[in-house]
């Protein structure tokens, strides 16, 4: 029985270490900031809701 737990414990530990190295991963290849700048939010909304247009 104490077999079974310390590979379970291992297993669960090696997918969380796997886990986080994907995570570390795409989140740095994904640069959160060229989201704003490729598609601004528009800066003030008339009152008819429509972006208004400069």
């Amino acid at each position: 029985m104490a077999n079974l737990f310390v590979t379970t414990l291992g297993f669960v530990i090696c997918l969380g270490l796997v886990g986080g190295v994907f995570v570390y991963f795409v989140k740095s290849a994904l640069n959160s900031e060229d989201s704003s700048r490729i598609d601004p939010l528009p800066a003030h909304e008339t009152t008819t809701g429509s972006p208004e247009i400069k």
